[in-house]
């Protein structure tokens, strides 16, 4: 049995649940700054940055979706000359996944798009907000991965 939430874990969820119905609706609001690339796959190029030398497996991870969805996220995006992808030196069954020159050009312009248009939100915070900013929106992201 469920134990009956109180009011203030009432006032919780119902803010959670307003950040993530924010979060969708900010998506589609983003695109217009991506023109060139949709949004995931801006997301899935970002993930080839950090993860892509320890396979599709660690982008698809990092990104929290489905192997066969990053598969086809980065042929498209190897058709588009932004990634490469190779066997992977110990037994070639790995294939491991690298930006060209030009996928790091889109990735950090994208990024710095995205950054200018995020300073607008961090200028909005007073000190306190803006040192616990960050780590409590990386806590409640993990948070969130593992309840809902």
């Amino acid at each position: 049995m469920v134990p009956a939430a109180d009011g203030d874990a009432q006032e919780f969820a119902a803010a959670v649940l307003s950040f993530l119905a924010a979060a969708r609706r900010t998506r589609g609001r983003l695109q217009p700054i991506v023109d060139d690339i949709t949004v995931p796959q801006l997301v899935v190029l970002d993930a080839v940055d950090r993860a892509g030398a320890l396979g599709v497996s660690a982008v698809a991870a990092s990104v929290g979706l489905a192997q066969p969805t990053v598969t086809r996220s980065v042929s498209a995006l190897e058709r588009m000359g932004l990634v490469e992808s190779a066997a992977g030196a110990a037994d070639g069954r790995v294939r491991v996944i690298h930006l060209t020159p030009r996928g790091h050009q889109v990735v950090e312009a994208k990024r710095a798009m995205v950054l200018g248009h995020l300073a607008t939100l961090w200028a909005s915070l007073d000190t306190a907000e803006r040192e616990a900013a960050a780590p409590l929106l990386r806590h409640l992201a993990e948070l969130i991965e593992h309840l809902l």
